[in-house]
Formats: structure tokens, C-alpha cells, sequence
């Protein structure tokens, strides 16, 4: 795989948490930056050495995962202006790198080497959430707003996975 094509799919796969950075508190800026660029870089390699056995259980039930945990912390931060702890930037890490892991099952299937493209999705997205945050500073962003985004994110994932599953 080349080196475009890697960067492509490091820019797709990070907007997710570029969305979910713009809901953030801004006093998380680095910290959440990390975490999802570290599990978008580690959601790869864990897909790429799990392979097609696992694939067949979570592609049945990822879309679920993924909705289930944005839409209640969308929702926390909507009713309980829920400020973000670690636990919270966690479960968003990996709600939002869910499609990282499926595209580490799909290298290990097409033979490619997983860590330079785990490395490169890393750092794209780690770079992509502070743009993220800085964008929603600048138009002000509240947390309403923030968890809404949030749940639709999670709606849309669902929604995808079911037009692709019943057509």
C-alpha cells in the first residue's frame, strides 16, 4: 500500500473523533488529542493480529457497541452537563476506533504490515482532533450542542450498518 493511500485512510478513519473532539471541553485539548490518536494507532494492530475469526462477532455487533456508548455519553452531556473524565475520553477513544479495528482485520487479510499504517492513522488523527478543537473554540460550541453531535454520530453508524445489513 502506498503512502497516499495510507494517509487517505488515516483521514477518513479519524473524522469521527474529529466530530466527537469538537464536543469536548477545551481544558482536554491534549489529553483527549492522545487518546484518540493512540487508539486509532493500537484498534489496527489489535484487528490485524485477531483476524477473520473475530471479525465475524464484532461485525455483528460493532455498530451496536459504538452507538450504545456515544448515544449515553451524548446524552449524560446533554442532561448532567456532564464534564469529561478520563473514563469519558476512554470510552469515546474506542466508540471512534471501532473502524480502525475492522481496517487492521482487513490488512492482515490483503498481507500488508500493520504498524507504519497504524503509526501514520496515529498521528493523523491526533493532529485532526486538535484541528477539531480548535475549530469548535472558535465558533463556540456548547455542551448541548457537543452531546447532541455525539448521539448523532452514533445514530449514524447504526443507521449505516443496518442499510448495509437489510439494503
Amino acid at each position: 500500500m502506498d503512502l497516499l493511500s495510507m494517509i487517505a485512510i488515516a483521514i477518513a478513519l479519524s473524522m469521527d473523533a474529529f466530530a466527537v473532539s469538537m464536543a469536548i471541553d477545551k481544558r482536554y485539548v491534549f489529553k483527549a488529542s492522545f487518546s484518540f490518536g493512540s487508539f486509532q494507532a493500537i484498534m489496527p494492530i489489535i484487528g490485524w493480529f485477531i483476524g477473520i475469526e473475530l471479525k465475524k462477532f464484532i461485525a455483528s455487533i460493532d455498530h451496536w457497541i459504538a452507538f450504545i456508548i456515544l448515544s449515553v455519553i451524548g446524552i449524560k452531556m446533554i442532561y448532567e452537563s456532564e464534564d469529561f473524565k478520563s473514563i469519558n475520553i476512554i470510552l469515546l477513544s474506542i466508540a471512534t476506533s471501532i473502524d480502525a479495528f475492522a481496517v487492521g482485520i482487513t490488512l492482515s487479510f490483503i498481507g500488508i504490515a500493520i504498524f507504519l499504517p497504524a503509526l501514520i492513522i496515529g498521528i493523523i488523527t491526533f493532529f485532526i482532533c486538535l484541528l477539531g478543537f480548535s475549530i469548535s473554540k472558535r465558533i463556540g460550541i456548547s455542551k448541548m450542542v457537543g452531546g447532541i453531535i455525539l448521539i448523532a454520530i452514533g445514530i449514524k453508524i447504526l443507521v449505516e450498518h443496518l442499510i448495509k445489513l437489510y439494503g
